[in-house]
């Protein structure tokens, strides 16, 4: 009987250990996706604002050009299209430089490194003894 008690303490001990080796896991996993989700929150947060600024930056370039239009006019003997082309030119190298800057931080993988921890992880998993 001593036999058979020690052998069922030992398998009880070793599925303790893999059971605390899988919390283990699962803590590490999260404390990695936790703080790389707040490094992709500030990112898209700036990209997203980055957008923003672009996409009013074009949609005032049509009211911003007839007001400086007629400014131009004025002051400078332009005529009104050159005056609006001048000024519609400026906020459209503006807006879509701001456009390019959101799209060039918006995209990309999100979370790389917890990517690559759970491949890692499900690759273990899934590996036969040999």
């Amino acid at each position: 009987m001593t036999n058979s008690t020690s052998t069922w303490d030992q398998i009880e001990d070793y599925v303790r250990r893999v059971l605390r080796l899988g919390s283990v896991l699962v803590d590490i996993h999260l404390d990695v996706a936790m703080q790389e989700a707040n490094c992709e929150k500030q990112r898209l947060l700036g990209g997203l604002v980055m957008l923003a600024i672009g996409v009013g930056m074009l949609t005032t370039a049509g009211v911003l050009a007839e007001v400086a239009g007629v400014a131009w006019v004025q002051s400078l003997g332009l005529s009104w299209l050159q005056a609006i082309g001048a000024v519609a030119g400026g906020n459209l190298v503006l807006g879509l430089g701001f456009l390019g800057s959101a799209r060039a931080r918006l995209s990309g993988p999100l979370m790389t490194q917890t990517q690559a921890r759970l491949a890692r992880s499900m690759a273990l998993l899934q590996a036969k003894e040999d």
